[in-house]
This record gives structure tokens, sequence and C-alpha cells, in this order.
């Protein structure tokens, strides 16, 4: 996979050579010629059945709680200092470039996070106490963590070839998945109660129930490489291909996608926008997009010009923000596609990553080569 150069090992953009045309042509895929199942293959505990693909394994969840916080007999839990400046705040993650990277609000109302570079899940309260669990696996490269329908937070470990369990007491699970360096990026809750992840060098998307048993489907398009996907409005799992494709899966694993209309735009980061529409970042074509459930694309400028727009989440005023990597800002943006106003981020090169929205209303975000966990109070 080609990534442009100043990027870290988190980026997904992809050269300017490679794009798309044609806006807005679907191409229906079944998602048959390559399923495959597994269940857990670490400490004996074997996957549910998947049968049905649609079907959710919803019950017998490990809850762990009377476990105690530090979990993991390698967790530290610390108090650490923030900087302010003017309406943001920032704590550096104790460990030395632990690279932070996805980041997302817990079901304790705390703000976890991966840290790539260190392979450790993060867990930072609003009062400033974070603690760090290492995952047992070395090499790990933890990239995005997402809340479960279980009440635990899961994660992909991008090269490590897993996918991670975490509860809010820090009991930490490992699930193998079948195909070999799959290269794991982005992992949600889908609309059926399991886990959707992506495969981006394996050109596929993963399924993994609650209780580890995991599902892959094969993209037709060839070298796609899936980067990150939400629940979408219509009951399908949205994802965005690097290689310049917006798609969706049906529960039952039906893919259909659209060609964006830049070639070489390099989809990564979507979300579901107040509108019911689908906004992704476009990080090779420093645009913001927005997508119907009917595959209808249009794409919104961003200045400066190399802004590199990563992720984007959905505000609690009704707007979508973005993490821009070389412009070094957050950016509030209308569902009219126009931009309300940009916040520049304190510490210089900062890297912005993923973002999500806590429990405070506040704007809280991965600053990977900085080394801090961001939030900003607009």
């Amino acid at each position: 996979m080609m990534r442009i150069a100043v990027f870290s090992a988190a980026s997904v953009f992809v050269a300017a050579m490679y794009g798309c045309s044609d806006a807005g042509h679907a191409t229906p895929h079944d998602g048959s010629p390559d399923s495959s199942v597994s269940g857990k293959t670490e400490g004996g505990e074997k996957g549910a059945d998947v049968g049905d693909l649609a079907a959710p394994d919803s019950d017998a969840f490990e809850t762990d709680a009377d476990a105690e916080l530090d979990g993991s007999d390698d967790s530290v839990a610390v108090h650490v200092d923030a900087t302010v400046t003017g309406a943001f705040t920032e704590w550096a993650v104790p460990t030395a470039a632990g690279g932070p990277w996805g980041i997302a609000l817990g079901p304790d109302g705390a703000i976890w996070f991966t840290e790539l570079v260190g392979g450790k899940i993060g867990r930072l309260t609003l009062a400033g106490a974070l603690t760090e669990f290492p995952i047992p696996t070395a090499g790990s490269d933890p990239f995005s963590i997402t809340t479960g329908p279980d009440g635990n937070l899961w994660f992909t470990e991008e090269y490590g070839g897993k996918i991670g369990r975490i509860t809010p007491a820090g009991v930490m699970t490992e699930f193998d998945v079948p195909t070999a360096k799959p290269n794991l990026e982005g992992i949600a809750a889908g609309p059926d109660g399991n886990l959707w992840f992506t495969e981006a060098d394996a050109n596929k998307i993963g399924r993994i129930t609650p209780m580890g048993a995991i599902t892959e489907l094969s993209i037709a398009t060839p070298t796609s490489y899936p980067s990150y996907l939400v629940a979408g409005p219509d009951g399908n799992v949205w994802f965005t291909e690097a290689f310049g494709k917006i798609g969706f899966i049906t529960p039952a694993g039906a893919i259909t996608d659209y060609e964006c209309p830049t070639p070489g735009s390099g989809p990564v980061g979507i979300t579901v926008g107040p509108d019911g529409d689908l906004w992704f970042a476009e990080g090779a074509g420093h645009q913001i997009g927005r997508a119907t459930t009917a595959g209808v694309i249009t794409e919104f400028p961003l200045m400066p010009t190399l802004a590199s727009p990563v992720a984007v989440a959905k505000g609690p005023g009704g707007d979508l923000w973005f993490t821009e990597q070389m412009g070094n800002q957050l950016v509030q943006v209308s569902t009219t596609g126009a931009v309300v106003k940009s916040y520049v981020i304190p510490t210089p090169n900062a890297f912005p990553g993923q973002i999500a929205v806590g429990p405070d209303g506040a704007l809280w975000f991965a600053e990977n080569i900085a080394n801090k966990i961001g939030r900003l109070a607009p």
C-alpha cells in the first residue's frame, strides 16, 4: 500500500495517481466470494456459531463488574496535569512516544484512546486521571476504538492482526482475525448488535460478535483499501475506501460502493451527520465529502490547500467537526459544507487523529505526534 511519505503509519491517504471517476456509479457485490468464520483462538474460549450473518450474538457478555480498575498487571494510573490554552486543554500521554490515534467516549463516561506506537489502551477521566493498559501482543499497533453493544470497548490491532476487547474495569481479551496480516483499521458498532471492522490490506470487511466469532467478507473492487466505518441511518454499515470510493455493507453481507468525483481523494474518516447523510474526510483530496444513502456524493474543498482532513465527528450543536493533520487544526463545518470556524491546535505539528464528543459536550481528539490528548470547548 502506497501512503504519502510525510504521514505516519496511522495515515491511510493514498497517492493522487490512484482515484476514481464516473461519480455516483454504484457497483453492487454480494460479499460471497470470501466468507470465513472464526472463533476466539486464545485462552481456550471458543467463539459462538455465526450461522446467519445478520443475527447478533447478544447474550453471555463478559462484564467483570467486580474487577479492579487496573485489571492489567502492568497498568498504571496517574494524574496528568492539564495545559490550558484558550479554548483548548491538552494532557500529555505518560508513555513516551505513545502515539495516540483512536479515541472514543466510553460507557463509563471516560475518554478511551489507542496508543498506536506504545501498544497500549488509555483511559482519561474528565478530572485528569489517566490509566494505561498494555496490550499483551507485541507490535499490536492499536488503531481505532469504539464502545460496543455489550458495554465494553473494542479496538483494532493494525499490525497485531487481532480485535481487542477491554472492559471498563481494564480486563483485556484478544481475538485472532483469520486472514494473515490484514492491516486492521476502523471499527464501529453495527445496527445488528455486532462490531464491524476493516481489513485494509486484505481488502475485506469483518464482523465480530460480542462473544468473539468473526466473519470476513471480500470487497470485489481490487485493492480498495477499506479504512473507517460507521452504522448508517439506513440499517447498513458504511465505510470508506482510501482508493476513492464510499461503500456500504448490509447486515446480510451484500456490498455496494460508489466512486468519488475527485480522483485520488483518499476518503478516510466517516460519520452520520445531523442531516442523515454520510460525511467523510478526503485526506489526499483536502476536501470533505457528503454522501446520501442513495450514493449521491458532493465534495467541498477546504483551506489551506494541504489541510489533509482525516477524521470527523457529529458535534453537539448540529455541525460536523474534522481534524486536519497538515492544517494542525479542528474545523467546524455546517451541513451546507461551509466552514463555520477553524481552531488551530496550540501544540505545533500535533498531527491530530481521531475525534469524539465527550460527556461534557466538548470535542476530544488524539494528537499523534505531540503525544497528547486534546479537548476543545468552542
